[in-house]
This record gives C-alpha cells, structure tokens and sequence, in this order.
C-alpha cells in the first residue's frame, strides 16, 4: 500500500503491483480498490506492468477535503503519475473512464496513453436522459443520510435498471458496500455533468488529448452504451474504437486485460 498527498493535502492511498511502465486505473461510481473491477484487471495487467489501483477521495483509504471539485480528483492522479515517475498509462472504466478524459485533458503529455471502457454517456434518444434536477436530488439524499435512496436513485435514474432488478439490487451481499460509498455517488454525477442529456458529447471539453486513445465497448451492452463510445471515438481525433464480443458494463478482466495490454505495450518494448 502506498500513499501520496493530493494538492490539496488530501491523502490517496493506492496498491502497487508488477513492474514495467506505469498503469493508473481508475474506478467508476460506487467502487473502490478493494471492491471494484479493476483489482482483477490490475493482477492480469501486472506481469507487463507496473499497475496502481487507488481509492478515489471519499473511498476507503483515501481522505477527502470539502468541497468537492473536479479538478480535486485530477490533482489527486495527477500525484499518483508523479510518484510513478512522472508519467503514466491511464485507464478508467464508467464515470472513472471520464474522469480519465478530464485527466488526459488537464495533464497533457503526463498521460502517455489514454483506454476508457463504456464513459456512460446518453448521446441520443435510444435511452431516457437524466431528469431534471438529479444532481441536485441526489445532494439532497445524500446530505440527508438517506444512502440507500441514494443507491437507487443512481442504479434507477443514472443507470436505467428498470424496478423488479431494483429490488432485486437490494437484496444483494453488495448492497451493504454501495450504500457506504453512497456520499460519493454527487462526484460522479458532477463528472458525468450534462453527457447523459440526450445531447451530442461538447466539442471543448476535451479538445486538447493529444495521446493515443483506445474507446471500448461490450459486444452485449444496450444501444445507447454502444452508440456513446462511437461518438466519444468520432469525438477524438487520436481515437480507435474497439468492442469486446461478448461483454457488458460489467466487464470480465480476462476479457479486457490482452486489449490493454496490447494497447499499452503497442511501441514501448520496456513493456515486455
């Protein structure tokens, strides 16, 4: 277990596994370094790689400093890429796959490659956009201790589960987890900001990646997850566009780990 100091002061706690050139990962909404996805990415990954899991502020081991800002978390990578060396390979899955464009944005030629795995952005008609008001409703939920509200709000509204899998989502071992990360579930609203409209993606906001950028889709997610990583790809001029056959949001690390590594090793033979 590692630890930096965020801008801010903040402290960041992270894993360290492997060696070869460094690979940030970064978790989507409700998750954490001991409980999201990216633990078993980081093990396949690590026989190439150095890889460093992290708890994003607010989560596990990691502080957190009010207010929240977004530009906080990209300090808080922007720490982790410096004790890695200077530079780093960045990866993010869900809302951490746009947290990961913000970084890229912000921090130039720190980020020698950039992979994200299903942004969920609604570009079209073919899922309902966020309400009204859901940032909002969910500070207000949060502010009020109401965490599991707040849980399904965010599977509801920000996912689009339909009712009988709500229920069923309570009655899940997880739920118990979700529900005590459930006060940072207005960060990753703030990050998703107004991509889940309905709206094609701003043209601006990240207009200045440069690196190479590798957008991927499950072969068996729904239309609008599908239909936001092509406009994300279209989006970025140094973007490729893949699909794993086969996988959903909730991605198989066996499945995704020989893309990215591919990805990542592709012209660095330190990677090997």
């Amino acid at each position: 277990m590692n630890t930096v100091t965020s801008k801010d002061g903040t402290r960041i706690t992270s894993d360290r596994s492997g060696q070869g050139d460094p690979v940030i990962l970064v978790d989507g909404a409700l998750s954490s370094r001991t409980s999201g996805l990216n633990g078993p990415l980081a093990e396949l990954l690590a026989p190439h790689f150095t890889v460093y899991t992290y708890d994003r502020r607010g989560r596990g081991d990691s502080g957190d400093t009010p207010p929240y800002a977004i530009e906080r978390e990209i300090e808080d990578i922007e720490a982790l890429v410096d004790h890695a060396g200077g530079s780093a390979y960045l990866y993010g899955i869900s809302s951490g796959g746009v947290l990961a464009l913000d970084v890229a944005n912000r921090l130039g030629t720190k980020i020698t490659k950039l992979a994200v795995y299903e942004a969920p952005f609604v570009v079209d008609d073919t899922r309902a956009p966020l309400p009204d008001g859901y940032l909002a409703r969910m500070k207000e939920l949060v502010a009020s201790d109401r965490r599991g509200d707040a849980v399904d709000l965010f599977m509801g509204k920000g996912i689009g589960l339909p009712g009988w899998m709500l229920f069923m989502m309570r009655l899940l071992p997880s739920r118990s987890g979700q529900k005590a990360l459930a006060h940072t579930l207005p960060y990753d609203a703030t990050i998703m900001g107004d991509t889940q409209s309905g709206n094609p993606l701003p043209k601006d906001r990240w207009a200045s990646i440069t690196v190479p950028t590798l957008v991927v889709a499950g072969g068996k997610s729904p239309a609008w997850m599908k239909n936001g990583q092509r406009a994300l790809a279209d989006l970025l001029p140094t973007a490729q566009h893949r699909t794993l056959e086969g996988q959903m949001h909730i991605v198989k690390a066996a499945a995704l780990a020989p893309l990215l590594d591919e990805f990542f090793a592709a012209g660095h033979a330190t990677s090997r």
